[in-house]
């Protein structure tokens, strides 16, 4: 099976496409899995529930675009280097939907694609120092999900916020001599394919008038060196469970308690989905025992123009 999940470059133009078909299906289906069981929101404390449930643009959403730069730091708990850390831009295009309920308080479901690109020419902050760690170059597209509640008050707004996203990536590297055997087989397992990935993220968005947010963010992602089936799909039940539970959890909170409720589901929710990304930094099928994949995060600002 995972020569076939594997994207070999030697191979004749015509599988290298069902190759990647296989790739994005998966990530469809990943997403699908998240979105639907555990990152859909199903709070029965709005009175606008059943229009919430679907995808945002089912019902008075509104378009969006949103542009963010950040600072990433790549990881791999086997590699024996150092890695660069890297500037990165990205792009979204997506439908908001923000629902009032109760006094003051809103929820907040997006759906979005996006696109990034991870160099260390894009780091502003770097020095000019001759470096002698590995330097990466990545290319990201994906679709993702943002949940949470928040306060607003007329036109100002304080939404706190998790993501889960479904992603491609594309490493490419820097070869130095003072690399290890070790470290050159790590990063030829990334090299010159797009790989199948997932990212979480929790953050806040400050809305400045109805249609102008200011978004700061923190992003933790996982990159699979391949994908088998079976010990993937293991690994993304009990994860989602996991997750689920404490969200509906969350979920019970907020209504409970309106004043405290957003900030307690975003603490919540944010930290189990961190705790699993700290797992899978180790296995990247945990907690099913599975190769350790590599790993980045990064500190975001945005700016989101909402129509």
């Amino acid at each position: 099976m995972d020569a076939y999940l594997v994207m070999n470059t030697n191979l004749p133009d015509f599988q290298k496409g069902n190759f990647m078909t296989i790739r994005i299906s998966s990530l469809l289906l990943l997403f699908c899995i998240f979105y639907q069981v555990t990152y859909s929101q199903t709070s029965n404390q709005s009175p606008s529930s059943n229009d919430i449930s679907g995808f945002p643009w089912a019902h008075n959403s509104r378009p969006y675009i949103e542009g963010s730069y950040g600072l990433n730091q790549p990881r791999h708990k086997r590699f024996e280097g150092d890695f660069t850390r890297l500037g990165v831009g990205e792009a979204r295009l997506g439908y908001s939907k923000i629902v009032p309920f109760r006094k003051l308080l809103v929820d907040i479901e997006e759906l979005y694609v996006f696109g990034s690109y991870y160099s260390k020419d894009m780091d502003q902050f770097a020095g000019e120092e001759l470096s002698t760690k590995t330097n990466l170059e990545m290319t990201r597209f994906g679709i993702g999900n943002r949940l949470g509640y928040g306060y607003r008050l007329w036109i100002l707004g304080v939404l706190l916020f998790n993501e889960v996203q479904g992603e491609l990536t594309k490493v490419e590297y820097d070869s130095l001599p003072t690399l290890t055997a070790s470290d050159i087989e790590i990063l030829d397992r990334y090299a010159g394919s797009y790989r199948l990935g997932i990212s979480t993220a929790g953050g806040v968005n400050l809305q400045l008038f109805k249609s102008l947010s200011a978004i700061v963010s923190y992003e933790a992602s996982v990159v699979y060196p391949r994908l088998v089936f079976f010990p993937w799909l293991g690994g993304l039940i009990v994860q989602t469970f996991i997750v689920g539970g404490v969200s509906r959890f969350a979920e019970d909170i907020v209504g409970s308690s309106p004043v405290l409720g957003p900030i307690m589901y975003a603490v919540l929710r944010n930290a189990v989905a961190y705790g699993v990304y700290l797992g899978m930094r180790e296995s990247q099928y945990w907690p099913i025992k599975s190769e350790t994949p590599l790993t980045h995060e990064t500190l975001k600002l945005g700016v989101s123009f909402t129509f």
